[in-house]
Order: structure tokens, then sequence, then C-alpha cells
């Protein structure tokens, strides 16, 4: 696991003086479309025509939005170079690396947000070890998502 998510998170937020998700896409050039993906699929990141681009699921509410677009800006922000899809339902634990990565920028950059209602003392435990467990991050992921009724 990269041991500076943290820190990228930190400087991409103090750069841009927001950690608004639409607005930091905007800031990095990042397209983001609303298109019909299969109800498991909650976003995916492309390039089109050399364009990085977020295809968000057009069913998602604002809430459910702002939390795939942070793990796909942490995609965007450590390995743009290939695709990735956000699920919810159905699945399980990845292990896979650049996953646990994005789900870890994902909490660093919800957590600059007051919006989210999920246990922040929690939260703040298992991002402050210098490796946070990645297993102990899907879990906040997968309760947002579910705090959000998605």
């Amino acid at each position: 696991m990269r041991k500076n998510i943290k820190l990228r998170v930190k400087n991409l937020v103090n750069k841009y003086q927001t950690a608004d998700p639409f607005a930091l896409a905007k800031e990095l050039d990042v397209n983001i479309l609303y298109v019909p993906l299969p109800e498991k699929i909650r976003g995916i990141l492309v390039r089109v025509l050399r364009k990085k681009t977020i295809l968000l699921n057009d069913k998602l509410n604002y809430e459910a939005q702002k939390i795939v677009i942070c793990h796909e800006l942490g995609h965007v922000r450590m390995h743009w170079h290939a695709g990735y899809f956000f699920q919810h339902e159905g699945i399980y634990y990845s292990p896979a690396r650049y996953e646990c990565e994005a789900n870890e920028f994902a909490i660093h950059l919800l957590n600059y947000s007051s919006d989210f209602i999920y246990d922040k003392d929690y939260i703040l435990e298992v991002l402050a070890k210098e490796n946070p467990n990645p297993y102990e991050v899907h879990k906040i992921i997968n309760a947002l998502m579910q705090i959000e009724s998605i």
C-alpha cells in the first residue's frame, strides 16, 4: 500500500481549497458523465479521447455520487492509466491493491466533510494508522453507502 495517501489528499484539498469531489473533478479536468449503468456498478473511470472521465450511474442520489466520485478520484490521482469500476451491492472485500488505495483515498477525502454521519471517531482511529487495514476501510465505505440508502 502507498504510505502517502493521507498526504496526497491533504495536499489536494489545500491546493484547490475544497474537499468537494465535484469541484475537485473540475479542477483536475476530469469529466463526469451520468449514464445508465447496471445497478451494481456505481462508477467507472475511463479515458475518452485522452480525457479522464468518470462514468457515474445516473440512478445514484447526490450523497452516493460524492462517495463514488471520491473513490474514482483516488484512481485519477494514483492510477489513472487504467479503468476501474466501483460496485456496491453483492460485493465483498477485495484485496486488490488499487481498489484498497482508492477506498482509502475516498475515506480521507470524505473525512474533510462534515456531511457524513458515520462514526467519525472510528474513521479517525482507522485512518490514524500508518497503514490502515484495507478491510476496515472497505467496511467504512460499505457502511457509508448503506447509510446513504443507496
